[in-house]
């Protein structure tokens, strides 16, 4: 029998039959007997738990459960996000950064004088920069693209070695 034959035949039933007898009673007594007892297992090994055993175990899954909320509370506060670790890390462009400006700053520092034929010393270095400053806005599009970080630190590698030979590195005493 398909969808339509079982449509067509609750339709053709007369709504209005009644039972033979009052079935109230017997579903009320059947209710009741679930209400004090319920089953647990399967299949023959089936055991009755009465419905006083339940409040211990709903008590005990409920302390379970608050338990566990409040660890999972306790993680969100005090461990720290895997976007705050991620912002807590430097990333490989500010590593580089850091580390060139130091040394440029301590070889500028170190200048006694300008070697001969690097008069424009200045200039060269501020077409550096404004390459550095070029890969760095890139970087901001494609952060920890390789190329690109490879070639800031060529950019930094050049600056440096032409920074030592255009000038005169006085150097340094230890007290």
């Amino acid at each position: 029998m398909n969808e339509q034959q079982l449509e067509l035949a609750l339709q053709r039933l007369d709504s209005d039959i009644q039972p033979g007898r009052d079935l109230w009673p017997d579903i009320e007594s059947r209710l009741g007997a679930q209400q004090n007892e319920h089953c647990v297992g399967i299949g023959p090994d089936v055991t009755v738990v009465s419905q006083s055993n339940r409040p211990a175990w709903l008590g005990l899954a409920s302390a379970a459960a608050v338990v566990l909320v409040a660890l999972m509370g306790w993680q969100l506060a005090v461990l720290p996000s895997p976007a705050q670790r991620t912002a807590a890390l430097p990333s490989a462009e500010l590593m580089l950064l850091q580390v060139y400006e130091q040394q440029k700053a301590r070889q500028l520092s170190q200048i006694a004088a300008i070697a001969e034929g690097y008069d424009n010393w200045q200039q060269q270095l501020s077409s550096w920069d404004q390459a550095i400053a070029q890969v760095r806005l890139a970087l901001q599009i494609y952060p920890d693209e390789p190329r690109l970080l490879a070639q800031l630190q060529q950019l930094y590698q050049q600056q440096l070695a032409y920074i030592e030979r255009a000038t005169l590195q006085q150097p340094l005493l230890k007290s």
